[in-house]
């Protein structure tokens, strides 16, 4: 039994109604500041009357609300309901005044902006779909949900006294034992043990000395009628005081078998945090027998205080306990890191749009099993902040990588002086560049198009030649038939590629050629166009190198003028690079067959072994200025990621 499901509506930021389906073991929530992670996470805690969130009760921020011509204006009511799915047929019973149709558990939670005569809002739970219907809280009671804020005081936490999770933790594991010592009024051993000792710390010299002389003391002050007597003695304390009063103490040396402990304030705050957490966990492993009701754990920021290598090792660990013990575990995180951590389907989205929040479980994205494997394994930390990005730009290499975001300052700055934009880079608009290494971007786009070709079945008689050419005839179509797919889920984000077009070798395209190249994923970029607003696909007409130096003379020049500079040695090539840069200003723009062969030129030195793609682009990068032209498919990419102007 899990919590499949939940739906919030006019709470905190939320204002219509959102669904978001969780998986049964972890599940990390991941998005920019201000997406709603935390909120999603109060939401449980609210519905699940989880205990801190039970003490402080409902406030007034927790309605969804709006300023309006400088007036407040807030929801009348919130509405929380959340499913559990999955039952055994004994939870079936337990839950029976919950279940639905499809024998779901469903818990609701509704809360008016009214106040009753406690001063509380009116709020009311019930399960089923009937409002009317009795509630028995008891159910609810067995649902074991911990909450860890993001801001943790993880040493306050455990720290000795009434409620300390240690102390609980203890009692839970004890509780059957306690319950039948108190049936048959007898004591449980720590209490036996601190009353014997008390018993023989009584006849101790000292203790007797002592106790002699507050006695003395008390009789000539008071005499023998206000007189009283004392003794000196532990406090006989209940099982209940003794818990309470201990407490964890560390010690760095796990090798050895040293004794030498000390006090959580001396610890770090990130072994503390790993402390509590650890303890929380042991408390779900040892009553996994005696609960079988659902078990939830909500963490916010993970990584809190954690180094990079503990960060990892800790997220393996709950996820792990969360497969061995049957533990839900709802993590939020900001670290890209954590996120590539984890499986795809573990992960999901919260996007920030203009309208509203978009909450995408990636595994709802209709991904394909090839699309899946590929991005499970190539999804690392560089690679997920495309989660956390408002868009995305995906390119082939380290040199789109370097290049893009100085070429698009260039374009934006000549925007923004037109008044056509107030943006001046890539990241201040929080659009991520993705490096792909290669021309992977068609699989990063199925968690943005929103759509999934529907493969058919073999006929008749069909050989597996015929079929799979049927296949790849659908998959290449431009435009799909209503029948020939499906949509899905996807994040709210936009997303370009950028690629190369990669005509026949030899082959050098001038500014008015439009060649159809070799790229295996061109019918990608035509297909995309048409089924999607999300994504788009922006073609050169031979390598990028190749374009940005077709793109203008000026262009050229600084070009080889850096592969110049590099060059170690004397002979045909630097004095063709000497040519080309002495000869470039008397060049006529329409002398097609200079300008192809200059282009090539560069690209082939750029592609040699003495300077390489990447160097050449840091390089480039510190030289290009406002005269630097900038490629068309490149600013038709970046207008579009930034929806500035007509959509292209």
């Amino acid at each position: 039994m899990y919590l499949s499901k939940i739906s919030i509506k006019n709470f905190r930021m939320f204002s219509d109604a959102v669904e978001i389906s969780f998986s049964k073991g972890l599940n990390l929530l991941v998005g920019e500041n201000g997406s709603g992670k935390s909120s999603v996470v109060d939401a449980i805690r609210a519905l699940l009357g989880e205990n801190e969130f039970s003490r402080r009760g409902i406030i007034e921020e927790d309605f969804y609300s709006v300023f309006c011509e400088s007036q407040k204006k807030s929801s009348e009511s919130f509405f929380i309901s959340g499913v559990f799915s999955n039952l055994t047929e004994a939870q079936k019973v337990e839950y029976l005044s919950w279940l639905d149709k499809d024998f779901n558990a469903k818990l609701n939670f509704e809360v008016q902006q009214t106040l009753n005569r406690r001063n509380n809002y009116k709020q009311k739970r019930w399960g089923g779909s009937s409002s009317n219907s009795f509630f028995d809280v008891e159910p609810l009671n067995d649902i074991q949900c911990v909450y860890l804020p993001a801001l943790r005081d993880a040493e306050r936490s455990l720290r000795t006294g009434r409620g300390s999770r240690l102390a609980r933790f203890i009692a839970n594991l004890s509780a059957d034992d306690l319950k039948l010592k108190r049936e048959n009024e007898e004591l449980m051993p720590l209490e036996q043990d601190l009353k014997e000792f008390n018993e023989k710390a009584a006849n101790e010299s000292e203790i007797i000395n002592a106790t002699e002389l507050i006695n003395s003391s008390i009789m000539n002050a008071a005499g023998n009628v206000y007189g009283q007597k004392t003794q000196i003695q532990f406090n006989v304390l209940s099982y209940e005081r003794i818990i309470e009063s201990l407490q964890i103490l560390f010690s760095d040396d796990l090798i050895s078998n040293s004794n030498v402990f000390r006090s959580l304030s001396e610890n770090s705050l990130g072994y503390n945090n790993l402390i509590y957490i650890a303890t929380i966990l042991a408390e779900f492993e040892g009553l996994k027998d005696r609960y079988t009701t659902p078990r939830i754990l909500l963490i916010e920021e993970l990584e809190a205080h954690l180094h990079p290598q503990l960060q990892i090792k800790l997220l393996q660990y709950l996820q792990k306990q969360a497969t061995d013990f049957n533990i839900q575990v709802i993590i939020t995180t900001h670290s890209s890191l954590l996120a590539a951590s984890v499986p795809l389907e573990s992960i999901i989205v919260l996007s920030k749009t203009k309208e509203d929040i978009s909450i995408t479980p990636l595994i709802e994205c209709g991904i394909d099993k090839s699309a899946l494997k590929f991005l499970n394994r190539w999804l690392d930390a560089t690679k997920t902040a495309l989660f956390f990005s408002k868009g995305n730009i995906f390119v082939e290499g380290i040199a789109e990588a370097i290049l893009i975001p100085e070429l698009a300052k260039i374009y934006l700055r000549k925007q923004k002086e037109a008044g056509l934009t107030k943006i001046s880079s890539l990241e201040e608009a929080g659009i991520s560049v993705i490096n792909m290494n290669g021309i992977y971007f068609h699989y990063f786009m199925q968690l943005y198009d929103g759509y999934r070709i529907i493969i058919p079945d073999p006929k008749d008689m069909e050989t597996k030649t015929a079929y799979q050419e049927r296949i790849k005839t659908l998959k290449h179509k431009e435009v799909l038939n209503s029948s020939e797919f499906a949509t899905t889920k996807k994040i709210e984000a936009r997303c370009v590629a950028i690629t190369d077009n990669d005509p026949e070798k030899g082959v050098y395209p001038s500014k008015g050629d439009h060649i159809e190249g070799n790229n295996p994923q061109l019918y990608y970029a035509r297909q995309v166009k048409n089924m999607t607003e999300n994504c788009r696909v922006f073609i050169n007409r031979k390598t990028f190198e190749y374009d940005l130096a077709l793109e203008s003379h000026y262009n050229a020049k600084v070009m080889l003028k850096i592969l110049l500079e590099e060059i170690t040695t004397a002979g045909d090539i630097k004095k063709n690079m000497e040519k080309y840069i002495a000869k470039i200003d008397s060049i006529d723009s329409c002398e097609k067959s200079v300008d192809t062969k200059m282009a090539a030129f560069i690209l082939e030195q750029v592609d040699s072994s003495y300077i390489g793609k990447g160097r050449f682009a840091q390089l480039l990068a510190e030289k290009i200025d406002s005269d630097f032209s900038v490629p068309e498919y490149i600013s038709n990419a970046i207008k579009f990621i930034l929806m500035l102007g007509e959509r292209v």
